[in-house]
């Protein structure tokens, strides 16, 4: 669906002005000093909202919070995601042990499919909840909107199907009164770029669609332009394939006549 969106240049891909999108960056280090070294390098290159995966032992998680909140000194939200990690009764513990302070949200504590146990870790958390892999669907967008501490809901191109279904999706977000939160980690950049031009204008918070940095390798001959925590969108940006990287890198080809 959307590279046929893509044929069409529709409207959503072509920016106006100038979009700077603020993407997040991941904090790893599981040591106070690597994390304070981890979190200057970060600052230091311009990123200013962190991801905290957690999800293996309650105190472990809540003490290494901790350290990431007296390392950056405000100086950057923290998204916190167990990505369905923790059971019920560890999600609550965590969820009513962790200083607020800085924390935007806290991301899929318990299964997907355990829309009660999310609710239950929702309604005593000290931070917003944010539910991940059930938001599939307007239906479902609906569904965590009647649960009390969920203000986040998370959106991907890839479960919404187009760039259409997608501001859809966001807009049903809104019209809910919850906030939406756009972008896949796992994304190339082909995708990343088509979550940032929706970001563009539908979204104002940091981006989760940084996929585009992780491999090696870069699909456009122009790239994704990047600098200083930000991908920058202009009106006449348009990617462009890197022919002989894309043919280099194809591992197999299948022809439909």
């Amino acid at each position: 669906a959307t590279a046929i969106e893509v044929l069409e240049q529709n409207p959503v891909l072509h920016i106006k002005g100038t979009a700077r999108l603020s993407i997040l960056t991941p904090i790893g280090s599981l040591d106070r000093k690597s994390i304070e070294t981890e979190v200057e390098e970060a600052i230091g290159a311009g990123f200013s909202t962190f991801k905290i995966k957690v999800g293996q032992a309650v105190s472990a998680d809540i003490e290494r919070i901790g350290w990431i909140q007296q390392a950056t000194q405000q100086r950057a939200i923290l998204r916190v995601d167990a990505n369905r990690a923790y059971s019920r009764e560890d999600a609550k513990k965590f969820a009513a042990g962790i200083d607020p302070e800085g924390v935007e949200l806290f991301e899929q504590p318990c299964d997907a499919d355990d829309w009660e146990a999310n609710a239950d870790v929702a309604r005593l958390s000290n931070i917003p909840l944010m539910l991940d892999e059930p938001i599939c669907s307007l239906a479902d967008i609906e569904r965590a909107a009647e649960l009390p501490g969920v203000d986040y809901c998370k959106v991907k191109l890839k479960r919404f199907g187009s760039l259409d279904g997608l501001k859809a999706g966001i807009d049903h977000i809104y019209k809910h009164d919850m906030t939406p939160v756009l972008g896949d980690g796992l994304g190339s950049e082909i995708h990343s770029w088509l979550e940032a031009c929706v970001a563009a204008q539908s979204i104002n918070n940091a981006g989760e669609f940084n996929g585009f940095l992780k491999p090696v390798e870069r699909l456009f001959a122009n790239p994704l332009p990047f600098s200083d925590g930000a991908i920058t969108l202009t009106e006449n940006y348009w990617p462009e394939l890197d022919r002989r990287t894309f043919e280099r890198l194809t591992m197999e080809t299948r022809e439909f006549g």
